[in-house]
């Protein structure tokens, strides 16, 4: 390990998640309440009388 990277790793270790909150905020990282995530579109599957000859099997392994 390189000096740099020792040193790096030195000052990180007794960091706790209390500073590390209070560097993101002071930074303007964190602090703001984040967009709950959009739900992906999906494509609707037709339901099993439209398509009767379609068989589908899914095995768990």
């Amino acid at each position: 390990m390189s000096e740099a990277l020792r040193r790096i790793a030195d000052a990180v270790t007794d960091v706790t998640e209390g500073d590390v909150n209070a560097v993101l905020i002071a930074l303007g990282v964190a602090g703001r309440e984040r967009q709950p995530a959009r739900e992906a579109c999906r494509t609707p599957l037709p339901s099993p009388t439209s398509a009767p000859d379609i068989h589908s099997e899914v095995e768990w392994v």
